[in-house]
């Protein structure tokens, strides 16, 4: 059913309020078709699910006594959301760095820890230094040397392969109780499940585009057809793998310092949340 029909296609000579588009990446969202002052509107929107996200993180962070490294994290995870809404709402490419330079700085944080941790002092040293220098390398070549997305890519997808690799060496090592293994190995499945059918969405936006613009025009209309942006719905389905591949680091690090016993992992509704159990008078 159509309610309202989309505004006139815009020529491609057309130039927002942002000025003239300098990010090496557009996506298949119609630039500036629904406001003249946000270039893609639904994939800047969608962006709130991680700072939404974060911030109940955060909360839960300082409210069950995990530490400054989860506080980093949280504040990552919120600034990536933060600055893939500027992104997509500029399409400029300083605003692109504000989106994809975060995303590798919160995984390295954990790739770092979870490398160096139980490791003699030199040797944990040298992994935390290291992790920091390459990814500081990273940063410079991806902005000076070779903008190539496909780069960012890699060596994302590499960190994120590296935490999960050493996770599950860890929860092999540390984790003896054969429940607490299932719960985590379900947290990191389901985390995992749902960046990949995120992805596969992203993938149909970007190879279907021209045929989702035609059905989002010439038969949803608005406000059907925003749920035809296959960009927005990735942003959402990885938020919420963030947020689950957080919870199951969050698990595994309680094993990891020997508080496994003060903790507990509660549900409300669809959201999970390591909680810190209270001690009971004697």
């Amino acid at each position: 059913m159509v309610f309202f029909d989309y505004p006139d296609k815009l020529p491609d000579s057309y130039v927002g309020f942002w000025g003239p588009v300098t990010a090496t990446i557009d996506w298949c969202e119609e630039n500036y078709i629904l406001s003249p002052y946000i270039a893609e509107v639904v994939n800047s929107f969608t962006n709130f699910a991680f700072v939404a996200l974060a911030i109940y993180h955060l909360y839960s962070t300082y409210k069950n006594q995990f530490g400054g490294l989860y506080v980093y994290i949280s504040l990552g995870f919120a600034s990536v959301g933060i600055g893939s809404f500027l992104f997509h709402m500029t399409l400029l490419y300083e605003y692109q760095l504000m989106d994809e330079l975060p995303m590798v700085y919160v995984t390295a944080l954990p790739f770092g820890y979870i490398f160096s941790w139980n490791q003699p002092p030199v040797k944990r040293y040298l992994w935390r230094i290291g992790t920091f220098v390459v990814t500081a390398l990273f940063t410079y070549i991806y902005i000076f040397v070779h903008r190539d997305p496909t780069i960012h890519q890699i060596f994302y997808a590499i960190l994120n392969f590296g935490v999960i690799y050493k996770t599950i060496k860890t929860i092999h090592s540390v984790v003896t109780d054969p429940a607490s293994r299932k719960t985590l190995y379900k947290m990191l499945v389901l985390a995992v499940s749902l960046f990949i059918f995120g992805f596969f969405i992203w993938n149909m936006d970007f190879v279907l585009c021209s045929q989702l613009t035609d059905v989002r025009r010439n038969i949803l209309g608005l406000p059907l057809g925003v749920f035809t942006e296959g960009h927005g719905w990735w942003h959402i389905f990885t938020g919420l793998g963030v947020y689950y591949f957080i919870i199951y680091n969050q698990i595994l690090s309680t094993w990891m310092s020997g508080r496994q016993d003060s903790y507990k992992l509660v549900w409300h509704g669809i959201f999970a949340e390591v909680q810190l159990q209270k001690e009971k008078d004697e």
